[in-house]
């Protein structure tokens, strides 16, 4: 059996977390013998993995605010935790090590120079700003990378221009449960609100970060709300932008239209409750949140950025507006809310693209492809992307 380690910073809400907890669970159990390595032991999405997958934290290390980790007890946490990490790799030399963000791939890719195994590092988002010291350490340790998976095309010309060779780069799509989202019965949000029936709920879904573009959409919102008098809009999931962006929603007058619900466990219920989808990030990798709005069959509105135009055809199935453009978001929003037509049929456009091509199975089968591949030289197999 192969033993597969997967090594991330915790398993916290998130879109790689979300991925690795689907790919732990759904791998060849028969063939891969698979572990988690975290750096801290604050793990609170460990609860959905099943039993044929171990959980090792490096750290005890690790404060839990607003769904992300906020600090440690102690920086030496960060200095212990790839030191125990290197001497479990050297002393039980794995076939496979697989990491998902920077930090874990230097500790990985150092990993690899101390055993025999195969690692594989990944690139989950192209960010807008990078520190040079940053961009120095990972063009430094890129090729000690044996391969490199990437969930968007443009992640994969990313690391390309960083120094990979292109031969080494895959792109395997993140997927997600699509049968759940598609027949989830709506959440009572409006009830849970109390929210006129007929009030037209706007969400959007995923970590409070600047990055995200929230600030954007609230400045869009009294723009909508005046053109759209029953229009109410749901935040769902947290992070450290939440208190400035309750702030901003009561600056801009719209504090009783604007709802902050936290971190969910019935996000599929409250997408089928919505009326559209708001993604109006400044970056992205391949976003699941997205993903999981074209399963429910949402009509969407979205920046064009790396991984959200894997996803969205614009005007076909969902709406592009510009990066940090509040004008373009209103614009757009109000335009769907009234066409429902034209609202009906990017959802279901976008909701037969999801069952095709973003499903959980066609994510592990590329990853299991990846793995074939690299480890395994001269074994055939396609790759997904």
């Amino acid at each position: 059996m192969t033993t597969l380690w997967y090594f991330i910073g915790a398993l916290v809400v998130g879109g790689a977390e979300r991925t690795l907890i689907d790919l732990a669970n759904e791998v060849d159990h028969d063939e891969y013998d698979v572990t988690i390595w975290t750096i801290f032991s604050t793990n609170p999405l460990a609860s959905e993995l099943s039993d044929d997958v171990t959980v090792r934290s490096l750290t005890d290390a690790g404060r839990l605010e607003n769904g992300v980790i906020a600090g440690v007890e102690t920086p030496l946490a960060f200095v212990l935790a790839p030191i125990r990490f290197w001497l479990a790799v050297r002393r039980e030399d794995p076939d496979i090590i697989q990491s998902f963000l920077f930090y874990g791939n230097v500790i990985s890719r150092i990993a690899g120079l101390l055993c025999s195994a195969t690692v594989i590092t990944g690139v989950r988002s192209v960010p807008d700003s990078d520190p040079l010291a940053r961009r120095l350490l990972d063009r430094l340790t890129m090729s000690l990378s044996d391969g490199i998976v990437s969930n968007s095309t443009a992640g994969r010309e990313f690391v390309i221009d960083r120094g990979a060779d292109r031969d080494d780069v895959s792109v395997v799509y993140n997927g997600r449960d699509i049968e759940t989202y598609r027949t989830a019965e709506p959440a009572a949000v409006r009830e849970e609100l109390d929210l006129p029936a007929e009030a037209t709920v706007v969400g959007t879904v995923g970590r409070l970060l600047e990055r995200k573009g929230h600030y954007d959409l609230l400045d869009a919102w009294p723009e909508i709300a005046a053109e759209i008098p029953d229009a109410h809009l749901v935040f769902v999931g947290d992070g450290p932008e939440r208190s400035g962006l309750e702030r901003r929603a009561k600056e801009i007058g719209c504090a009783e239209t604007v709802h902050f619900l936290g971190t969910r466990q019935d996000v599929p219920e409250l997408l089928n409750a919505m009326d559209l989808f708001v993604f109006p990030s400044h970056f992205e990798g391949l976003p699941g949140a997205v993903i999981e709005a074209m399963a429910a069959g949402l009509p969407i509105v979205a920046t064009p950025v790396d991984g959200n135009s894997d996803l969205i055809d614009g005007y076909r199935s969902g709406l592009f507006v510009d990066v940090e453009s509040s004008p373009q978001i209103a614009w757009a929003t109000i335009r769907l809310l009234q066409n429902p037509d034209l609202a009906e049929s990017l959802g279901s456009t976008a909701a037969a693209r999801a069952a095709r091509e973003f499903t959980i199975a066609s994510m592990v089968d590329g990853f299991e492809s990846v793995y074939r591949r690299v480890h395994e030289p001269g074994v055939e197999g396609s790759v997904y992307g």
